[in-house]
């Protein structure tokens, strides 16, 4: 009995394979070749298709590779443009740029414009000399109150009213200022003058927390950069302001000064209202106090903000003096203020491009606190190096202090905004405001503090001994800087990684 030939089609198992009888022994032996490569080649095709969607897995999200084939490729061509063509600055961002450092040029000399002749004009109307020094921090003061007031209500009142606000404020307080002399009495006059400050005060605070904001908000990816630069207009204006003052006194006297100054921010502040653009916010919410503040790390960062700014503060009412008992003339000790100021300048550019590009602020933060107590500690020089104090010591430390301060100073703000990021916080205009306005209010407190401590300090123990003190703080505050961050990124609860693609 022949059986009929068997089918290709028919699937046959080793078992029944060797049942058939041994004159179909050929039939069966090509069929079950051909069986078996056809279940190596489909193990093989399930073998591909499992590497295939476990390769997927790991270097894609599940939808990427699957659902479109030209999705690797359209992410190396973006990968590749993207290392090609930078991002250029928008006409938005160029304008907004220049308005903002106009005006903070404008608001500090207005601000600082009687620094060189108001001591005299004071005195010669019966105002003592402490009278005097509260005048001066009337502002500082007015000015920490003020600015975490002006980041809650950011949003609400908008950022750019705010800040052609506050610019006002400053530019009229400053011409009403030149109407003080007039006044009949010591004590009208002294009361007018602490009113106008505090306003000035009041107007600063509006106008540099709308500024870090803005430029926060309008920068995402430059912002230690912006905020760097736009604090050395800062500078520029604190250090301009009284040379130029102190002319226009001479040429016109008491009233001058303030009308020349006043009457240019109120220039600035009309070419703002033409041409400045507005700055919407998604939601006009303000920003939550309590979110920001119950982050250890914020507080971290208001801490050094304002040991960094009191160390400055101390330097203004010693540093002249120590370098005058250290054999240096007038015309040196002016340089050396303009070498620190120079220095500082120059280096908070170079710090903001870094902690922008790097993100490793804290790792900034600590080398800067280490190079300011080697600063101070050279500065005196301090008793525990037993070295004589030449000049060239002095010129090195001046310059290591300023490169410094910069690098401890400017890295503060851009940690408090990647803290927010990294924790979850919204990025619009309102936190904005709110970490500006405490940043701000935490450089204002440590001024404050920094030139009456600074005095006080060197009337009882000498100025080497008093850097030494400052020394062991920034060591200090170097040390908790590292120990926290050991915490923060090993131990403790807060600890904070970065999403892939956040930064």
């Amino acid at each position: 009995m022949e059986t009929e030939p068997l089918n290709g089609s028919e699937e046959i198992t080793p078992m029944l394979a060797t049942s058939f009888p041994d004159n179909h022994s050929e039939s069966q032996s090509a069929h079950s070749i051909q069986e078996t490569s056809r279940i190596i080649i489909d193990d093989a095709k399930l073998l591909e298709t499992n590497s295939q969607w476990q390769e997927a897995k790991v270097e894609g999200p599940p939808t990427s590779c699957d659902s479109d084939p030209s999705y690797e490729d359209s992410i190396d061509e973006s990968m590749d443009n993207d290392e090609e063509e930078k991002p250029k600055l928008t006409t938005h961002q160029k304008l907004s740029m220049v308005l903002i450092i106009l005006a903070t040029l404008a608001n500090t000399m207005s601000f600082s414009i009687l620094a060189a002749f108001f001591p005299i004009e004071a005195e010669a109307k019966g105002m003592s000399q402490s009278v005097i020094g509260f005048v001066f921090t009337a502002y500082s003061l007015a000015s920490s109150v003020g600015s975490p007031i002006c980041g809650k209500f950011l949003p609400v009142v908008g950022a750019r009213f705010m800040f052609i606000a506050g610019s006002f404020l400053v530019g009229g307080s400053n011409m009403m200022f030149g109407l003080v002399g007039d006044m009949p009495t010591l004590a009208t006059f002294t009361a007018f003058c602490f009113l106008l400050r505090v306003v000035e005060g009041l107007g600063l605070a509006a106008s540099f927390t709308s500024a870090s904001a803005i430029l926060a908000h309008t920068f995402p990816d430059l912002k230690g950069t912006v905020v760097s630069l736009n604090d050395v207009m800062v500078g520029i204006g604190f250090a301009a302001g009284p040379a130029i003052g102190g002319l226009l006194y001479q040429a016109g006297g008491f009233r001058l000064p303030f009308f020349i100054c006043g009457g240019f921010d109120l220039l600035v502040v009309v070419i703002n209202v033409a041409i400045m653009p507005q700055y919407a916010c998604e939601s006009q919410t303000t920003g939550s106090f309590k979110k920001v503040l119950t982050l250890p790390a914020m507080w971290l960062a208001l801490g050094v903000s304002l040991i960094v700014n009191s160390t400055y503060g101390f330097i203004d009412p010693t540093l002249a003096l120590h370098l005058k008992e250290l054999q240096f003339d007038v015309v040196e000790i002016s340089c050396m203020f303009g070498l620190l100021g120079g220095s500082y300048a120059i280096a908070s550019i170079f710090w903001g491009y870094i902690a922008d590009k790097k993100k490793n602020t804290r790792i900034m933060i600590s080398i800067g606190s280490f190079g300011c107590a080697m600063f101070f500690l050279f500065l005196g020089p301090s008793p525990l190096l037993n070295i004589n104090p030449h000049k060239y010591i002095i010129v090195a430390s001046i310059v290591i202090g300023a490169v410094s301060m910069a690098m401890v100073a400017m890295p503060t703000l851009v940690d408090m905004l990647i803290t927010s990021q990294w924790y979850g916080l919204p990025q619009g205009l309102g936190d904005m405001g709110v970490i500006s306005g405490l940043w701000l209010s935490s450089t204002s407190i440590g001024v404050t503090i920094g030139a009456p401590l600074g005095g006080l300090l060197t009337d009882h123990l000498g100025f080497s001994k008093a850097g030494t003190v400052l020394a062991g703080v920034n060591i200090a505050t170097m040390l908790v800087i590292c120990f926290f961050g050991l915490w923060e990124f090993r131990c403790g609860k807060g600890r904070r990684e970065p999403r892939k693609g956040e930064l």
